[in-house]
């Protein structure tokens, strides 16, 4: 069988231990009451939570000693690491084991411990919950019982400090992965706008070159929306007005100085799963606007607005352009943008209404959050 002195260096016991991740950080509120309260209850003036190293013992929590941790040699605590449940010494004078102790054989020494085991899931003893006594005496049943919930909560205390902790490592890999993804695709979309730009400039046939500069103009959109995304502090909602006023801003820097915007945006918070489309069919109805409404780089207005009304919430997009084609149908043009618009709507649950002004047109669309 193993003796005191081996079952504190145990190799399992010591992992066990180093598990939790607990030695050496600082008080806690959650531990502190634990100890108190088992001073108050079992009335004695000193209580610890004291966790066995291989040459140390180190106190989580402790009322009535004032130090964090004592050299092993003098650890009551270590005698009782194979003894599960409830230690009780009524007089420590009298216990072989324990009658030499320097904490124990002076005048004022200590005199009485009953101490609850720590156990970990799989029996490993890690540590007692205890309370001390200057005086000979004993623990009633009431107060017996009371340690050993106390011990329990202290180990859940422990199992639930791990668990926010291996939460937190994990959210912080997920960041990290997260973040070199967000690199990766960033570098991936500007790569392949480049290669778009290189390709249409060899092109002479101006309506390829068009194509294939409004699918590099829709790319750039893509890149703007990824990196709003990778820059917000939320992942699982995010604000589409700031979106949107960011999209303003950045299409701001390409166009006319005759052209202006007007942007009325309330906050409302959606899933990325609308927060992407929504922000594509802006782009798309923008970029329209700017093409047909006022061409040539002529002068004009084009309106954003993102209220809440009836609860769910309404964008709409318009201007006071040359207007809507005699005939036009958005479900039936064979515009690649006016597709993208429906079918970007129908990820959203959504569907966009045209209408057409005195003058201009205008896009509207409903969604819930």
């Amino acid at each position: 069988m193993l003796d005191d002195q081996d079952s504190t260096q145990s190799p399992e016991r010591l992992a066990a231990l180093y598990r939790y991740q607990i030695l050496d950080t600082p008080r806690e509120p959650a531990f502190d009451q634990l100890v108190e309260l088992a001073a108050s209850i079992c009335e004695a003036p000193i209580s610890v939570i004291n966790l066995i190293e291989g040459h140390r013992q180190w106190f989580k929590a402790e009322v009535g000693l004032g130090i964090r941790e004592t050299p092993l040699d003098i650890s009551i605590c270590r005698h009782v690491l194979l003894q599960p449940g409830i230690t009780v010494i009524e007089d420590m004078r009298d216990d072989q084991r324990l009658c030499f102790n320097p904490l124990v054989n002076k005048d004022s020494g200590l005199r009485f411990y009953a101490g609850c085991l720590l156990e970990d899931p799989n029996g490993q003893g890690i540590g007692t919950l205890c309370v001390l006594d200057r005086r000979p005496r004993e623990l009633s049943g009431s107060q017996r019982k009371a340690l050993k919930t106390l011990a329990d909560q202290v180990l859940a205390q422990m199992e639930l400090r791990l668990a926010i902790s291996q939460k937190n490592e994990l959210l912080a890999q997920k960041d990290l992965l997260l973040q070199e993804v967000n690199h990766r695709t960033k570098n991936n979309l500007q790569l392949i706008s480049s290669l778009i730009q290189l390709q249409a400039r060899r092109l002479t046939n101006p309506i390829a070159k068009k194509a294939l500069m409004d699918t590099q103009a829709r790319i750039s959109s893509i890149a703007l929306m990824h990196e709003k995304l990778y820059q917000a502090s939320d992942t699982e909602s995010v604000d589409l007005s700031v979106f949107l006023d960011s999209l303003i801003d950045g299409l701001r820097d390409t166009v006319s100085a005759k052209v202006r915007f007007e942007v009325d945006t309330v906050p409302v918070y959606v899933s990325l799963d609308k927060a992407i489309p929504l922000s594509l069919i802006v782009n798309e109805l923008i970029t329209n606007a700017l093409k047909y409404a006022y061409p040539g780089a002529g002068a004009g207005t084009v309106w954003l607005s993102l209220a809440e009304r009836d609860q769910r919430f309404e964008l709409r997009v318009w201007d006071e352009g040359v207007g809507l084609p005699q005939g036009f149908d958005i479900h039936t043009s064979r515009s690649l943008g006016m597709k993208l618009i429906t079918s970007l709507a129908k990820q959203i649950g959504s569907e966009a209404e045209l209408k057409a002004l005195s003058p201009g047109v205008e896009c509207r669309l409903r969604f819930t959050r």
